[in-house]
């Protein structure tokens, strides 16, 4: 009971200081934005269905194509891992590289910046720095929250890690798998990542049913992309703190009109998260 209580109150706090990033946002004005009224990308549900299909064709197809590349190789399991993540990670990066650099010029530019969105990058990755002052907390207290009514509901304690942390995790035993996971959570991940889910699905909801319904199917949808069989309960919090985020990702997408900023913002979160890992491991 003491620890049930423990977890109660640590979850409280976390919540309480959540709570605080948020009305300190609102407050400060942050949240206030004007639509870009004149950002309509022209992209069609094929420009969808080509890329998320492009996506799980390689998923599929990169893995078992790489354990053949590897197959001589003398590799520890956890070296194996590596590489076959950090394989697939990259084939999906330059066929979606190669999907964007096809796609007619208009298309990309609108899909990389409104029209009447500021150019300046350094502006970008300010507020992208900003956001994540407030979504960080939000989405750790998310997780807290829901990781103590996992324990309270179904009276399991140890939940299995997401398998990006435990991959992660992982890799901290070699200075090169670990660079090899960094690239791939840190640069290849959010690059891929935001261009599915903001810059092309994201956009396409917009056209039809407007910002706020943008943000909150393209954020359930990218949420629920997550979700592994083999993380067992540990969906519940993974997926609500995922989707938390997400929900800021697809904000500053709108608000700034820049899928750069939310890139930046996603390599931050990646970036903050591993440093976390690395500094207290388990």
């Amino acid at each position: 009971m003491s620890e049930l209580a423990s977890d109660f109150w640590s979850a409280f706090f976390l919540g309480a200081v959540s709570a605080f990033f948020l009305w300190f946002g609102f407050r400060k004005g942050f949240f206030e934005h004007t639509p870009h009224a004149s950002w309509k990308p022209p992209i069609t549900l094929w420009h969808i269905c080509f890329a998320f299909g492009l996506y799980f064709a390689l998923v599929l197809l990169a893995a078992p194509l790489s354990a053949i590349f590897l197959k001589s190789s003398h590799l520890t399991p956890i070296g194996y891992a590596s590489w076959i993540n950090f394989l697939v990670s990259t084939s999906i990066f330059i066929a979606l590289f190669a999907f964007w650099k096809i796609l007619p010029k208009p298309l990309r530019d609108s899909l990389w910046k409104a029209p009447d969105a500021s150019q300046d990058w350094k502006t970008d990755f300010r507020f992208a720095f900003y956001t994540w002052c407030i979504a960080f907390p939000v989405a750790f207290a998310a997780s807290q929250i829901l990781d103590f009514l996992v324990l309270y509901l179904f009276k399991i304690k140890d939940l299995p890690d997401q398998l990006a942390v435990y991959f992660v995790k992982m890799a901290f035993s070699d200075p090169l798998y670990f660079l090899l996971a960094g690239i791939s959570v840190l640069l290849l991940a959010p690059m891929i990542e935001e261009f599915l889910f903001r810059g092309l699905l994201q956009s396409f909801i917009r056209k039809h049913l407007g910002p706020k319904s943008a943000i909150l199917i393209s954020s359930l949808s990218f949420s629920f992309f997550h979700y592994s069989s083999q993380q067992g309960f540990s969906n519940i919090p993974i997926i609500g703190s995922l989707f938390t985020f997400a929900l800021f990702l697809g904000f500053l997408y709108e608000k700034q009109g820049s899928l750069f900023a939310s890139m930046a913002l996603h390599s931050l979160f990646n970036a903050i998260s591993v440093l976390n890992l690395y500094l207290f491991k388990d």
